[in-house]
Parts: C-alpha cells; structure tokens; sequence
C-alpha cells in the first residue's frame, strides 16, 4: 500500500485550509485515495501535486 495523508497533512502540504481540501474533494477537484473504515479521508502524495499543479495554473491564467 502507497503512503496517504490525513486531511490535515494534505491541506498543510497544499498550504490551504481543511475545509477548503474539503470542498475541493466535493465539487470533484482532487480525490481521496481511499477511506478508512472509520470514513476518514486519506490522500494519495502524486494526487496532491498534481492538484497543486493545477491550482497554480489556474492562478497563473487569473494574474
């Protein structure tokens, strides 16, 4: 089995809120690797810079 962050270690890592990680799983912008048996969210590391990639070309497009 791959190593999976938390909630919180993944929205530390992105440098964003738990409840903005939050969000993005629900409107479908990252997904969770898995969930434990106890409903926790856990987060694959590849799934995480690939969403950071993705939120930093969306600024870029803004700026």
């Amino acid at each position: 089995m791959r190593p999976a962050l938390t909630t919180s270690e993944a929205a530390r890592r992105l440098g964003i809120s738990k409840s903005t990680l939050l969000r993005a799983v629900r409107r479908g912008l990252v997904q969770a690797a898995f969930r434990t048996p106890g409903q926790h969210l856990r987060f694959a590391v590849e799934d995480l810079d690939a969403f950071q990639t993705e939120l930093r070309s969306t600024q870029k497009e803004v700026a």
